[in-house]
């Protein structure tokens, strides 16, 4: 599945994602509207990218195209920026998402906190903030 890309890069105040090593193919592939999770050979899949599995050890995982879309773990509203160039977007919401591939990842729920449940469907959207990586947010199905 791809997710739409919005460009955010004139409106962005938040922090920019860099790209290096293990997770530049992860970054390459939110500019393209693709959400990628590592899965080894040994099944293990994994998602933020790193260098080694962390199952078995091998090295380099190679990235898998995730469909973008899973089910809302927990979430939490923040009505404290936790980061400088959030204090305009308070409150927003944080979520742990599952994966319908199974890694769990934190992400921004784009969505009014009053329209969230645990448990909810929910796919996945780009903020292009820079050259180099969009942001993937995640949306009520």
């Amino acid at each position: 599945m791809t997710g739409q890309v919005e460009d955010r890069r004139e409106d962005w105040e938040g922090p920019v994602p860099v790209p290096t090593g293990s997770t530049a193919p992860f970054w390459a592939g939110t500019l393209e509207g693709e959400l990628r999770y590592q899965e080894c050979e040994c099944g293990h899949r994994q998602l933020y990218p790193r260098a080694i599995c962390t199952a078995c050890g091998a090295e380099d995982p190679p990235f898998e195209a995730s469909e973008g879309v899973g089910t809302i773990y927990t979430y939490t509203v923040c009505h404290v920026p936790g980061e400088p160039g959030f204090g305009d977007r308070v409150p927003y919401v944080v979520g742990a998402i599952d994966l319908a591939e199974g890694p769990r990842l934190l992400a921004l729920l784009d969505a009014d906190p009053d329209d969230l449940e645990i448990g909810a469907a929910v796919g996945v959207a780009f903020w292009q903030v820079s050259e180099e990586a969009a942001i993937p947010v995640f949306v009520p199905e």
